[in-house]
C-alpha cells in the first residue's frame, strides 16, 4: 500500500524531523513539498524551490539525462534504497556540487501519485572513503577486504592482484577460501575462525603447523603472513587482511638453519682434525728434542701446513660465505689460468678446453676453480692432468685420477667428508655451497680418462 502524507501520521513526522533533505516530486518533476533541512544541505529556503523542477538541485551537466530518467521512473514507481550503487551530486544554492545518496520512494499526497526523495549528503563519507582507500593502495602489503558474513571479498589493493596475479575484477566476489591451495582449505577456515574471534589477528602458519600459503592463478604456492582484524565500513561489518609475502624471509630462515647446522659440522670438524695434526706436530717437537734430529721437523711442517689449509678453508666459509653478490661476464679460460696460479700443483698440467665466456660472482668462482684444482692434485697425484672445458649450458672440471667410486658420490660435497690423511673435508662443500648459490647444480661422474670429472649446470 502506497502511504499517503496527509493521512499517515508517522510519515508527516519523518518528512518534517529527518536528519536528511526531503522533497516531494510530482510526475510533471517540479518539488511540491521539501523539508527544512533542504535549507541546510542545498541553502535554499523550502518555501523558494515549490514549483521548481527537481533538477534544480542537480549539476547542469546531469539535468537532461534525469529527466528521460525520471519520467521512466513514474511509469513504475518503486522504493528505491539510498546507495543503490549510482554516483550522484547534489548542487547548493551558490553552485557547488557535493556527493549525495538518494532513496526513492512512491506516495500520494492530495490524492496524487508522487515520490519522496530523500537526499543526504555523504561529504565527509566520500572524504573518508578516500582517504580509506588512500591509505589501502599506499600499503606495501596485499589487502584483502572480506564482507565478514558472507567471506566475499568485496575490495582489494594493486598489491593483492600482483600477490595472486589475478585482476580486481576476478578477486571481487570470491570466497576468501579460494586464495588458498584446495588441499588446505578447510584448516584454512579452522584456522579463520579461531584467529579471528578475538578480533585481530596475526599468523603465518595453519594449526598444522605448516606455512600458511596463497595460491596464484598459475598455481605458484607464496608463503605468506596475515595481519587481519574486523572493522565496520559502510554499516557493514568486514574483516580488513593485510597480506604479506614471506618467501625472502623463510628463505632466509632456511639459510640461517643451513647456516648454522654447517657452523656445527665445521666447529665439529675443527675439534676433531685440527687436534689430530696438533697431535702429530708435538709428538715430532718431542722426538726432534729428544734424539737432536731435525729431521722429525719435516712432520711438524706437514701438520702445520694441514691445519692452515683447514683454518683457510674455514675462514673463507665464515667471512666471506657463498652468496653470489655481482654478477659479471667471466672468461672460462682466465679464471681458471688465475686460479692455477694460485694452488700448489707440483708437476700437474692444465688445460683448458673452451674460450667461452660464464656470468658469475668473480670472488666466489675463484673458490670454485681452485678447490676442485686443490681436490684434483691431493686425489691424482703430483703430475695428474686437469682439464677445463664448457657444456651446453655450464662448464665442467676433470682430472685423470683414481676418479670418484659411484657409492661415494653422494657424500663428497658433505662438509668434512674426505677420504685421504690430510684433507679438510671442507673444498668440495665450499664448490657445492657456491654452485647452489648461483643457482646451479653440481654433479660429479666418471672423466675421459677414468678420472673424477665434476659438471656445474645452469650456467648463464
Amino acid at each position: 500500500m502506497v502511504p499517503d502524507l496527509a493521512t499517515d501520521g508517522r510519515l508527516a513526522a519523518y518528512f518534517h524531523a529527518a536528519p536528511d533533505a526531503i522533497v516531494i516530486v510530482d510526475g510533471d518533476g517540479e518539488i511540491v513539498r521539501a523539508n527544512e533541512r533542504v535549507e541546510d544541505v542545498f541553502g535554499y529556503d523550502r518555501r523558494e524551490l515549490e514549483g521548481e523542477p527537481v533538477e534544480r538541485l542537480m549539476p547542469a551537466e546531469f539535468r537532461s539525462r534525469h529527466a528521460e530518467a525520471r519520467r521512466a521512473y513514474f511509469e513504475n514507481p518503486e522504493r528505491r534504497a539510498m546507495g543503490a550503487g549510482l554516483t550522484l551530486r547534489g548542487r547548493r544554492r551558490d553552485g557547488s556540487t557535493f556527493p549525495v545518496d538518494i532513496s526513492l520512494s512512491p506516495m500520494t499526497d492530495d490524492g496524487e501519485t508522487r515520490v519522496m526523495a530523500v537526499i543526504r549528503d555523504i561529504t565527509e563519507r566520500t572524504r573518508l572513503q578516500r582517504k580509506y582507500r588512500t591509505l589501502l593502495e599506499a600499503a606495501p602489503d596485499a589487502a584483502f577486504v572480506v564482507e565478514a558474513d558472507t567471506d566475499a571479498i568485496i575490495e582489494v589493493n594493486q598489491q593483492a592482484t600482483a600477490l595472486v596475479d589475478a585482476p580486481e575484477e576476478k578477486l571481487i566476489g570470491q570466497d576468501r577460501l579460494a586464495l588458498f591451495p584446495e588441499a588446505h582449505r578447510d584448516q584454512c577456515a579452522e584456522l579463520f575462525d579461531r584467529e579471528f574471534e578475538s578480533g585481530d589477528a596475526v599468523f603465518s602458519r595453519l594449526p598444522d603447523g605448516s606455512p600458511l600459503r596463497i595460491e596464484t592463478t598459475e598455481g605458484d604456492r607464496v608463503p605468506v603472513e596475515i595481519s587481519a582484524r574486523t572493522a565496520d565500513l559502510d554499516d557493514r561489518r568486514v574483516v580488513i587482511a593485510m597480506v604479506r609475502d614471506i618467501s625472502k624471509r623463510r628463505a632466509s630462515e632456511r639459510d640461517l638453519k643451513r647456516q648454522l647446522e654447517r657452523f656445527k659440522k665445521i666447529s665439529e670438524i675443527l675439534s676433531h682434525d685440527l687436534r689430530n695434526p696438533l697431535n702429530v706436530a708435538e709428538g715430532h717437537v718431542e722426538f726432534a728434542c729428544e734424539h737432536e734430529d731435525v729431521s722429525y721437523l719435516e712432520a711438524v711442517s706437514d701438520a702445520h701446513e694441514r691445519m692452515e689449509r683447514l683454518i683457510d678453508d674455514t675462514l673463507s666459509i665464515i667471512r666471506e660465505g657463498y652468496g653470489a653478490e655481482s654478477i659479471e661476464s667471466i672468461e672460462l679460460a682466465s679464471v681458471a689460468t688465475e686460479c692455477w696460479e694460485h694452488v700448489a700443483t707440483a708437476d700437474a698440467t692444465l688445460r683448458i678446453e673452451s674460450d667461452r665466456s660464464i656470468r658469475a660472482d668473480p670472488r666466489r668462482i675463484s673458490h670454485v676453480f681452485e678447490n676442485l684444482f686443490r681436490n684434483a692434485v691431493e686425489h691424482g697425484g703430483s703430475e695428474v692432468s686437469i682439464r677445463v672445458g664448457a657444456l651446453a649450458d655450464g662448464f665442467y672440471v676433470e682430472d685423470d685420477g683414481p676418479g670418484v667410486p659411484p657409492e661415494e658420490r653422494d657424500d663428497v660435497f658433505d662438509p668434512g667428508f674426505t677420504t685421504t690423511d690430510d684433507g679438510t673435508g671442507l673444498g668440495l662443500d665450499i664448490v657445492a655451497e657456491i654452485a647452489d648459490a648461483h643457482g646451479w647444480a653440481i654433479d660429479v661422474v666418471d672423466g675421459r680418462d677414468g678420472g673424477a670429472r665434476f659438471e656445474i649446470t645452469g650456467v648463464e
